[in-house]
């Protein structure tokens, strides 16, 4: 997106949060959320700091690959409490999986859907070790799956792997 369509929607949606609706028709409005409420931590373009956040850019759409995986991303819980609504959170959900995450979704993966957003959210993953739950999830993307070993770049460290 050339910057001067990113600053004017950025506008529109500031303007838009002072009435309280974000028009669902506004050019940019999926990328402008995905930068109001993800871009700080994960960088504007899906790369942050690795070991701090993890790398969405050409990794995310791996979690596709197992149910568990898909149901991983709505549930964590600054995705899961985020003041989006389902519509919306949708929307940033395919925006990164499907074009962030630059064909590392597979082939044939369904958009995610509000309804199905709306569901998994009402159970964020408040109770468990993220970094555990994460990191076996990463080991089975990458053994049984042939994900990118990308996706441990976050974990290194942070979990002893399982051995193929």
């Amino acid at each position: 997106m050339r910057r001067g369509a990113l600053v004017a929607a950025a506008c529109a949606l500031f303007a838009a949060g002072l009435t309280g609706a974000v028009p669902p028709s506004l050019p940019g409005a999926t990328r402008g959320n995905y930068l109001l409420a993800c871009g700080g931590c994960h960088g504007d373009e899906g790369v942050s700091n690795s070991k701090l956040v993890p790398t969405l850019k050409g990794l995310i759409g791996f979690y596709l690959n197992t149910r568990a995986g898909r149901d991983y991303l709505p549930r964590l819980p600054n995705v899961a409490f985020s003041t989006l609504s389902d519509q919306e959170l949708a929307a940033v959900l395919n925006y990164l999986v499907f074009d962030m995450g630059e064909g590392s979704a597979p082939t044939g993966a369904k958009p995610y859907e509000a309804a199905e957003v709306g569901r998994l959210r009402k159970q964020p993953l408040t109770e468990i070790s993220l970094h555990r739950y994460r990191g076996q999830m990463v080991e089975t993307l990458i053994n049984q799956y042939h994900a990118s070993a990308g996706l441990r770049m976050y974990d290194v460290g942070l979990y002893p792997r399982a051995q193929p």
